[in-house]
């Protein structure tokens, strides 16, 4: 029988005084090979591997991981979860919104806006700590994802008269950690709600960016010649959603 891996498995890293979750994959490979993924860090082994070779693998994981942060002590930020407190304040396209939680007996959650850009969360009192921030989180995205979709797809309109003058069907803003944005064959440009913890013209750039893919169906030299004549410093935009991943979570 081939070595059995843990469904899930977790990483305690002291220095940050968190724990993040590692999936393991099981593969045809002769190396081990570690990365840092949207949603955990990654551990590839080779499926050879027995239970001593994988406690050596394991081990080489842990020390690759401390050595990272380390280096690097914030790239492991978009991996731990935000936690919202009563009165706390967040950022959204530049527009501050003060969150309100409340307790009820009802296990049914919502959000909704109240005057004064206010962010009221109303959760069930039976959930844990951990719950409430899944729930919090959820929460928050999906409604400011519905409060901003007019104005973002206004804003695709304005970036797409100035620039482009091509014919899209539809502007969507998903919660998605994966990608920045994407659009369909048929017309559609996703923008992950995400995006609105970034700054407005970093925003911009993604858009930009999907616009010119319903011209330019890759990322040849014709692509990129149309992102920079719409925005000449557009590698600094990619910059900042490279360094400042971390900042645009819920």
């Amino acid at each position: 029988m081939g070595l059995v891996l843990p469904d899930t498995i977790t990483i305690t890293i002291t220095s940050i005084n968190t724990s993040v979750p590692v999936k393991i994959t099981s593969e045809r490979r002769r190396s081990l090979r570690a990365s840092v993924g949207a949603t955990g860090l990654l551990l590839r082994i080779p499926n050879s591997f027995n239970k001593v070779q994988f406690d050596n693998a394991w081990l080489w994981f842990t020390r690759w991981v401390h050595k990272l942060v380390e280096t690097k002590p914030t790239i492991l930020q978009h991996l731990i979860p935000r936690r919202y407190k009563n009165g706390d304040f967040i950022v959204v396209r530049g527009l501050i919104y003060k969150i309100v939680i409340i307790t009820h007996s009802l296990k049914i959650s919502k959000a909704s806006i109240l005057p004064n850009q206010v962010i009221q969360l109303k959760i069930g009192e039976d959930y844990d700590v951990e719950q409430v921030g899944v729930i919090a989180r959820k929460l928050i995205a999906g409604l400011m994802s519905k409060v901003h979709l007019a104005p973002i797809t206004a804003r695709v309109a304005e970036l797409n008269k100035q620039h482009f003058n091509i014919r899209y069907n539809d502007v969507k803003i998903p919660h998605t950690h994966s990608r920045w944005g994407s659009c369909s064959t048929t017309g559609t440009i996703r923008l992950s709600s995400r995006l609105l913890l970034a700054p407005l013209d970093v925003i911009d750039y993604v858009i930009i960016h999907e616009l010119a893919h319903l011209i330019e169906f890759n990322h040849s030299n014709k692509f990129w010649k149309l992102v920079e004549t719409a925005m000449p410093n557009y590698q600094e935009k990619e910059k900042w959603l490279k360094e400042n991943n971390y900042v645009c979570r819920f």
